[in-house]
């Protein structure tokens, strides 16, 4: 590539990370429906045709949307939330905390509000969060599971069981109260080493060896 094909190519993305950060306060401000490219080109400082040359339409930009804000959790970047080599009292406490914080961002409480709110005219946009968001996390934790199987720590033959159990109950203590306006009282850091030595004391195949379980 030379110099000038990569510095078009660099324009060109900084133009698309433009266009994709205008959609994404588009859709939480006004919602998905009421959002049109022509005021997201304009808020993104570029021309309209700039915007359909990145993006087909609105959907494939509702979708980079969504992967943006789930990027830390995407395969290439996240497995460094999860590390395999570590047993589970020492990986999944930081990997809760990592998901936690990112739960407690405005943009994903408001992407999911918007999905909710809109899911009847637009179906489509609930399999976009799933598919571009949501399972981008719990594909990180399955693997890790089945990783911690293998090993032999964890006997768990369905790791997408042991992860949603692990997740569902994290999220109807810390999460989805917030969704509400409510407030939460529960300690998180109580809360995830209480979730992960529950997951050991269940699926483990050694007595509990680290932090996780002395809360408890």
């Amino acid at each position: 590539m030379s110099m000038s094909q990569a510095g078009s190519a660099a324009r060109g993305s900084v133009k698309r990370d433009a266009v994709v950060e205008a959609a994404t306060r588009a859709f939480l401000t006004h919602g998905y429906e009421a959002s049109s490219m022509d005021a997201i080109a304009a808020d993104a400082n570029v021309s309209k045709r700039t915007v359909y040359n990145h993006f087909p339409g609105k959907r494939e930009l509702f979708q980079a949307v969504v992967s943006g804000l789930y990027k830390d959790f995407q395969s290439d970047g996240g497995q460094s939330l999860l590390r395999h080599e570590q047993p589970p009292e020492q990986a999944l406490p930081v990997f809760l905390r990592s998901l936690l914080a990112h739960m407690g961002r405005p943009e994903v409480r408001g992407l999911l509000r918007l999905v909710i709110a809109e899911h009847q005219r637009f179906p489509e946009l609930s399999q976009d969060y799933l598919e571009g968001g949501k399972s981008q996390a719990y594909a990180l934790l399955d693997s890790y599971i089945a990783a911690q199987h293998t090993r032999g720590r964890l006997n768990a033959p369905e790791p997408h069981v042991v992860a949603t159990q692990l997740l569902g109950g994290m999220k109807e203590v810390l999460f989805w109260p917030t969704m509400l306006g409510l407030t939460i009282t529960a300690d998180p850091e109580r809360v995830i080493a209480d979730s992960v030595a529950a997951l050991i004391r269940t699926y483990g195949t050694a007595p509990l060896s680290g932090s996780a379980g002395s809360k408890g």
